[in-house]
């Protein structure tokens, strides 16, 4: 019976989290075929559920302190406790987007893209960090680059009416403002 619970301890220990996690596959081959929005929102929370894990709590504690101290305004300090994490995972892309996410809300969009192109460069598929990306090129006046960015998300999920709709409506803006 020990025996048994050390092998499963083991498994549940060595468990990947983040954006090497297994299950991520299922969820974004998910993504490619399904057409019901409401189905895509439920498996775009399920990979920003596993985006989260990491599996260590020292790391957690300092990646959820950030979180809350963003939720709570006190952006400069999440800053801080993203960076923390980054340092002790630099692997970890859930980090870096969340510092991304800071820097832009704190209008540091050059830093704030130097972390999204990390994100970006751990995790291809980090469709959050593509949304962030939009919204810099969309402050910079760059209509053209934000819709390239689309472009890469509807490769994720083709069939979301929701970021078509997006789309186009950045199409028909850059048309009339040109």
């Amino acid at each position: 019976m020990l025996r048994i619970l050390i092998i499963v301890m083991f498994f549940c220990l060595n468990v990947k989290a983040d954006q090497y996690d297994q299950r991520l596959e299922n969820l974004f081959s998910e993504l490619l075929i399904t057409e019901n929005e409401t189905k895509i929102k439920t498996i775009k929370l399920n990979i920003w559920d596993i985006w989260h894990e990491t599996n260590d709590p020292e790391i957690n504690a300092d990646f959820f302190r950030g979180i809350g101290l963003m939720h709570n305004g006190n952006l400069k300090k999440a800053i801080i406790f993203f960076s923390k994490v980054i340092e002790k995972n630099p692997n970890f892309a859930e980090a870096w987007n969340k510092r991304a996410t800071a820097y832009y809300m704190l209008g540091e969009y050059d830093k704030s893209m130097t972390d999204i192109n990390i994100t970006l460069k751990l995790e291809p598929r980090h469709f959050g960090a593509m949304d962030g990306m939009i919204l810099i090129f969309l402050q910079k006046g760059k209509v053209d680059q934000a819709i390239r960015i689309y472009d890469e998300i509807i490769k994720i999920f083709p069939k979301s009416k929701s970021t078509l709709k997006a789309k186009q409506k950045l199409i028909n803006y850059n048309n009339n403002s040109a």
